[in-house]
């Protein structure tokens, strides 16, 4: 009797795959691997690992009970409606809500038709580029940057040119040195992509000085500028910095936000706050007939009622006592072999790592963290051109508090194992001022 057994298990590729591969489209071939399946087929851990990878909120913060109440509500009060297409831009009482909030925080006055809800920030992202990128378009982004947001950006044909950042953020003076380089020859860039508040993955926040030097240059080059700010509302300390929407009057910026950072993964809204012109342009190229009407509806009840405004400072201070105890269990087991910047919020630390630590070579940092058990993304993720090899992204944000310790006490075992160099005298080590 034929079975697909003897199929499943051969490692020769069929025709079909070969075919599929020969059919892919220059979109896919353009994106290029998902970072977040690397190492999906390698060989399981020695140990299961303590995870410092997903910038996901914390699982015992979601709130459930508010949710289901406010589904409930939802269903009993709105039934059908709920349930049936809801249109490309979004739910009009969501779009509301989302207009006043965002218009009070950058103090301007937006409405509904200023809002366009998406399937996460993802999302938003995703219909940015295919409503302004063209293949061969050239896209400023920091250096690293978030590679979901590099891999959309290619995705559409376009190429990602790196601008370094520091403490500070994005470096103005290196922005405009590449963009005025590019515009010399054919390659005028079109669009600066930036997460300026508690930036992924270096945890920094641009400074109010250097935003509005970015957004001079913008205006000078004709760049639009795209404003990830999926963390902005996860601050620990220091006052809020004016967004480029709130600095530029709305003309020339869109401005991205989610309620996955704040609320919840799994619901996958976004949005995103621009002129009505730009609006309207990103709405003629939805084709997903908008997303659910039924979560939107969902969270529109939910924040309506007050809920997130209550439920953000208690997130807010879950992730602060998670990034301190983070950093103290760093300065305790890391510190000679790593350097860091204290973040005001968000998910994530930035360390870098000695010149004497070897992240990839044969008994490395790779192999040896996976041997003590604990898990980081690595900094050449967060490359377009894979470098920033002597850094690794830790997210505080996802793992339980109780293992926050014992992670950092694996990966400082795993550091000094990795420590093959000469130490040449005393060197700078810990937190980097």
């Amino acid at each position: 009797m034929a079975t697909n057994q003897g199929r499943a298990a051969s490692a020769v590729p069929n025709w079909e795959a070969a075919l599929l591969e020969q059919s892919l489209s220059r979109r896919v071939q353009a994106a290029g691997p998902a970072y977040w399946g690397a190492g999906a087929t390698a060989a399981p851990p020695p140990i299961p690992p303590i995870a410092l990878t997903g910038g996901v909120p914390d699982p015992e913060s979601l709130p459930f009970d508010d949710l289901a109440e406010a589904a409930r509500v939802v269903l009993e009060r709105e039934g059908r409606p709920a349930l049936q297409y809801g249109g490309p831009q979004g739910f009009l009482g969501l779009r509301e809500w989302l207009a006043e909030r965002v218009g009070q925080a950058d103090g301007l006055l937006l409405g509904p038709e200023n809002i366009t809800i998406t399937n996460g920030s993802a999302g938003a992202l995703a219909n940015i580029c295919e409503t302004f990128l063209d293949p061969g378009d050239v896209v400023m982004a920091e250096a690293p940057s978030y590679p979901g947001a590099m891999r959309t950006i290619r995705a559409q044909g376009a190429r990602v040119e790196g601008v370094p950042v520091d403490a500070e953020g994005l470096r103005p003076e290196a922005l405009a040195e590449a963009v005025e380089a590019l515009s010399r020859g054919d390659a005028r860039p079109k669009l600066l992509y930036t997460i300026p508040n508690f930036h992924n993955p270096t945890g920094a926040t641009l400074s109010l000085e250097r935003r509005r030097a970015v957004l001079e240059i913008a205006r000078r080059h004709r760049l639009l500028i795209v404003e990830d700010d999926a963390y902005g509302e996860i601050r620990f300390e220091g006052e809020r910095v004016p967004s480029f929407f709130a600095l530029s009057g709305g003309d020339g910026v869109l401005r991205v936000g989610t309620f996955s950072k704040t609320l919840a993964t799994g619901l996958r809204v976004g949005w995103v706050a621009a002129a009505q012109e730009a609006t309207d342009f990103l709405v003629r190229m939805r084709f997903d007939m908008g997303t659910s009407p039924w979560i939107q509806r969902l969270v529109a009840e939910y924040v309506s009622r007050g809920l997130l405004d209550s439920h953000l400072p208690q997130v807010v201070d879950i992730y602060r006592r998670k990034r301190d105890t983070m950093v103290t269990a760093l300065a305790e087991h890391c510190a000679p072999n790593v350097r860091w910047r204290l973040p005001s919020g968000g998910f994530f630390l930035w360390l870098e790592m000695d010149r004497r630590v070897q992240p990839s070579a044969i008994g490395g940092l790779r192999e040896t963290a996976a041997e003590e058990g604990v898990a980081y993304v690595s900094g050449d993720t967060f490359f377009v051109d894979r470098s920033g090899n002597q850094f690794i992204r830790l997210a505080y944000s996802f793992v339980a508090e109780q293992e926050i310790e014992e992670a950092i006490r694996r990966l400082g075992r795993a550091l000094k194992r990795a420590d093959t160099g000469p130490r040449p005298g005393t060197s700078q080590s810990g937190p980097a001022r």
